[in-house]
């Protein structure tokens, strides 16, 4: 891909590497907060080996390694994070957002990091 996308609309930037992503958007600072718009662009969270949903009230994201998982989860112990759901929105980092996705993202559309940059 010649032209690729390095920011889509409601996406926020991309990673610095390929793989699966927990992108979240439509963010809020509480689950009913009035959004005039769209709220804002969340993080892209990953590279993830899976996303497991737990009674559409607990997501469990289990990362490549421990290390990604601790940017992520300061606290992170293992290679994998949990996320509630509460009132219709996804909390991450005291931040609710109203819709996530889950998204391969090939490195064609990737922002390499400053050190691959030199």
């Amino acid at each position: 891909m010649s032209n690729a996308v390095k920011e889509l609309s409601d996406w926020g930037k991309m990673p610095a590497r390929p793989g699966l992503y927990l992108s979240l958007s439509h963010g809020r600072e509480f689950p009913q907060q009035a959004v005039k718009q769209r709220g804002f662009p969340g993080p892209k969270i990953g590279p993830l080996l899976y996303v497991q949903t737990h009674y559409a009230q607990r997501i469990v994201l289990r990362f490549v390694n421990k290390r990604d998982a601790a940017k992520f989860f300061r606290e992170a112990t293992s290679a994998t994070g949990e996320l509630d759901v509460i009132e219709g929105t996804l909390v991450y980092d005291s931040k609710c957002y109203g819709d996530w996705d889950v998204c391969y993202i090939a490195s064609e559309f990737c922002i390499p990091s400053k050190a691959k940059r030199a």
